[in-house]
């Protein structure tokens, strides 16, 4: 079963890389100017987030207020997938 469990790790891991670069692609080809920071971002509605953007190469959420928070801070790899699905 040992196997079996690693095989569950990679897809894991792959199926993280996958929605990463997805945000990614998102944020830069279909993203708006953030009101916040000057950069690309994608609006989004989970927990107090209002926008998705990338700073400093990393995945950041931003508030209303500007503050930034990393990616999984409060955010699990399903809402991540939800952000995504929202564009669609």
């Amino acid at each position: 079963m040992e196997t079996t469990y690693r095989g569950l790790k990679e897809m894991h891991d792959e199926l993280e890389a996958e929605v990463l670069d997805s945000l990614r692609f998102e944020i830069e080809n279909r993203g708006t100017e953030s009101k916040t920071v000057s950069t690309q971002c994608i609006k989004v509605n989970v927990f107090d987030y209002t926008e998705l953007a990338i700073l400093h190469g990393d995945l950041t959420f931003i508030d209303d207020s500007g503050l930034q928070y990393g990616l999984y801070t409060e955010c699990s790899l399903e809402d991540l997938i939800d952000i995504l699905t929202a564009i669609e």
